[in-house]
């Protein structure tokens, strides 16, 4: 893969609670362009359009419940084999 078609693939990346609060807490307070000016601290992203997008996606995330929903069980099928 040639490097052109390969800057224009996914652009992937871990994220820590800690990098997510910190670019969700200064796209609350400043916006999305220092938030991106954060997140490039954190992470090399060259292009803006992806730095955008990926603070527009950080900036979404919502904190999960800390106990998980109970899970249903399904009912066994209980049809007899004829």
């Amino acid at each position: 893969m040639s490097r052109r078609a390969f800057s224009r693939g996914l652009l992937v990346f871990v994220v820590s609670k800690e990098m997510a609060e910190a670019v969700q807490m200064v796209f609350h307070e400043q916006g999305e362009w220092p938030a991106v000016a954060e997140l490039r601290r954190h992470v090399h992203i060259a292009d803006n359009a992806s730095a955008l997008q990926a603070v527009r996606a950080i900036a979404s995330w919502r904190t999960l419940p800390a106990d998980p929903p109970a899970r249903h069980h399904e009912a066994k099928d209980v049809r007899a084999d004829t």
